[in-house]
């Protein structure tokens, strides 16, 4: 039986158990147990609590959001897809069910469709965006603006003006939505400091770049392909390769900006190579503090 069909059979099995548990349950209870099970990242229990609420009558924008981003972080992107049609049928300017669409675009190498959906947010709802929001937008619009600049200043004015190509003051990223976008940059723009002869770190980047394409290309979860990430860069780490565990861990980053462990490990790996401000930043940034990490920080 593949990952695929076990994780269908979960979903199935926590939907049944929590549309009978539901009927027991109010509309506010309800909801408050999806915020903590979205918080917990328990996303087949999630659906089953959608799933309850749907049974009861619930027709809830944020709810059928949260749907799709427990499926797409099971990697079932068409589902996804299908959950935030639902959302936007519900409530078509919400927000975040538009940015999860082009994410998904994007993962399905849909460069074109998923950058027109982040230029059409950005025109019409610049003003809407959270701090949460702008976060996100900057993790994955970075890597576009770094790789093709010239493509994003022709073809996409308003994400050009909010990665500030055009060399205007972006309103859409006021300093307070800055940290967390201002430190992927610097983690993509600082220089290396070498740690072994070139002849390997050649031989790295070439085994870093063959890895992020076999780990992105697996049909797996999202949260599946983040732990490989972090996995092959713990290698790396433990070789001294650290330019090429940093390489690791800024593709999962891409995946997901916020995850724990992966700011964790970038935290060390950047201490590592001598980047302690950065890292400090990174750190900072944690819901958790990690003490050790503080530690070798400061050195």
């Amino acid at each position: 039986m593949d990952a695929k069909k076990i994780w269908e059979e979960y979903i199935l099995s926590n939907w049944k158990k929590n549309t009978q548990q539901g009927k027991a349950a109010s509309p506010d209870e309800l909801k408050r147990e999806l915020v903590g099970q979205m918080e917990d990242e328990e996303y087949a229990e999630a659906l089953g609590t959608v799933a309850a609420m749907i049974e009861k009558g619930i027709r809830d924008a944020d709810a059928f959001y949260d749907a799709a981003y427990s499926y797409f972080m099971s990697g079932d992107y068409e589902r996804a897809t299908e959950w935030v049609d639902n959302t936007l049928r519900l409530a078509p300017e919400h927000v975040k069910a538009r940015i999860l669409l082009a994410r998904i675009c994007l993962l399905q190498d849909r460069a074109s469709d998923g950058l027109a959906i982040f230029e059409f947010v950005l025109k019409n709802y610049a003003a809407a965006l959270s701090a949460e929001d702008r976060e996100d937008l900057s993790e994955v619009l970075d890597y576009y603006g770094t790789t093709k600049e010239d493509e994003i200043r022709a073809g996409y004015p308003a994400i050009a003006k909010f990665l500030q190509l055009d060399g205007a003051a972006s309103a859409a990223q006021p300093e307070a939505f800055q940290p967390l976008a201002q430190q992927v940059q610097r983690i993509e723009t600082q220089p290396v400091q070498p740690t072994q002869p070139a002849g390997q770190e050649a031989d790295d980047e070439a085994e870093v770049l063959r890895l992020v394409q076999e780990i992105l290309g697996k049909d797996v979860a999202v949260l599946e392909k983040v732990r490989l990430l972090n996995s092959f860069a713990g290698g790396f780490f433990l070789a001294g390769s650290f330019a090429a565990a940093k390489s690791l861990l800024k593709q999962a980053l891409v995946l997901d900006a916020h995850d724990e462990m992966t700011l964790k490990n970038m935290g060390y790996t950047l201490a590592a190579l001598g980047e302690r401000d950065t890292a400090l930043e990174l750190a900072s940034m944690m819901q958790r503090p990690d003490f050790g990490l503080l530690s070798v920080i400061r050195g």
